[in-house]
């Protein structure tokens, strides 16, 4: 590992250039040469399950994630929120730490804050690995916060009803919240290589530009199996395991390209 990884130039010197269709072999490839890059999102999966676990006993309300197979027949979901994660099979809903007494509300955020917190410094070693570069406080920092605000969003999002209920009409709000998942798909990346937070935006929408189809099979892809593996037991472990380093790789992979136009 060292060296500074440079996106602008990605596919130069010594780097082998990708095209978009190639993306996900060469992910599957240097995972199967660095095995490394597995451990650090096992031990999030881990921590994640722990925290379920935890969730499940005390007594502040959690939501608990609904299986993909039940008797209501098959709920198929992509579970792709943006950045690489495990899925977690409890969700703490920020309303119910309203009027909690202190000692109740520090240990909920705690769980909170602390999966955050893993869930980016598993994935900024991963990447930076991948990379070839050392991870450093200001890429997990920076991670930690793009982790927070997608977090939010997403809160935020599932928190509107009409959005549930829009039927068919709801295929135009989804069609939008695809494009941007698409155009942030590289951003997590660009954030553990260093690039300014102030423009790094920007760059994640340039480096797509041209691949969208390729990117969306991608999320496609990665949210798909990632809610197979949340449906089965140890489902934390196994999406922790198996999705979240495809994810953080496959970023890497996306970057570590030459611009057509280069």
């Amino acid at each position: 590992m060292g060296g500074e990884y440079d996106d602008r130039n990605a596919g130069r010197g010594g780097r082998a250039t990708r095209t978009p269709s190639s993306s996900f072999s060469a992910t599957i490839d240097q995972l199967r040469r660095d095995p490394v890059l597995f451990v650090p999102f096992a031990v999030v999966g881990l921590l994640l399950a722990a925290i379920d676990w935890l969730r499940r006993r005390d007594p502040i309300p959690a939501v608990e994630r609904e299986a993909g197979f039940g008797s209501n027949g098959l709920d198929i979901t992509v579970e792709f929120v943006g950045y690489p994660t495990g899925i977690a099979q409890t969700t703490l809903p920020y309303e119910s730490l309203v009027a909690l007494e202190f000692p109740f509300l520090v240990w909920s955020v705690g769980l909170q804050i602390l999966s955050l917190v893993a869930i980016s410094v598993a994935g900024a070693l991963t990447m930076a690995r991948a990379m070839g570069r050392e991870p450093d406080r200001r890429a997990v920092t920076s991670l930690f916060a793009f982790v927070v605000a997608m977090d939010l969003g997403h809160r935020l999002l599932g928190s509107i009803d009409a959005l549930q209920a829009m039927g068919l009409f709801g295929l135009v709000p989804l069609a939008l919240y695809l494009v941007v998942i698409v155009q942030l798909f590289p951003l997590p990346g660009l954030l553990v290589a260093g690039r300014s937070p102030r423009h790094v935006l920007a760059r994640s929408r340039r480096r797509v530009a041209g691949r969208g189809w390729s990117i969306l099979g991608l999320v496609l892809l990665l949210g798909l199996s990632a809610w197979l593996l949340a449906s089965l037991p140890f489902g934390t472990v196994l999406s922790s395991l198996f999705v979240a380093p495809v994810h953080a790789v496959a970023i890497v992979a996306v970057l570590d390209r030459q611009d057509a136009s280069a």
